[in-house]
């Protein structure tokens, strides 16, 4: 099924995306790509990166492949993944006991509420 048309925000050409037309959208994207910054600008460097890979190496030595849940019940996952407790975005570091395991759905979900 088709999404409906709706006006674009920036020109208001009918589009089926989601708020812009695609030249619009583009155009967004870079911006807001430009202002995030880089992974390593957002404080995901490299020593984050071997703090989150020991995480998960330890986690699936005791559990093996299974998430805790978030929002759901544990389960079978290999997709694991790092996720801060309390986010960046709150204050929160990188410390590993700041670091949880979660599957990326999970992940996801959590970072979506």
């Amino acid at each position: 099924m088709q999404r409906r048309l709706r006006p674009c925000l920036d020109c208001q050409e009918l589009t089926r995306n989601a708020s812009r037309c695609d030249a619009h959208q583009a155009a967004w994207q870079h911006r807001y790509d430009v202002q995030r910054g880089s992974a390593s600008q957002r404080g995901y460097d490299s020593s984050y990166r071997r703090t989150a890979a020991a995480g998960v190496t330890a986690h699936r030595a005791e559990y093996g492949d299974w998430c805790p849940g978030w929002g759901v019940l544990p389960h079978h996952a290999t997709d694991l993944t790092a996720d801060h407790v309390t986010p960046k975005a709150r204050g929160g570091g990188n410390e590993p006991d700041n670091l949880q395991v979660l599957c990326r759905a999970c992940n996801s979900r959590k970072h979506a509420q």
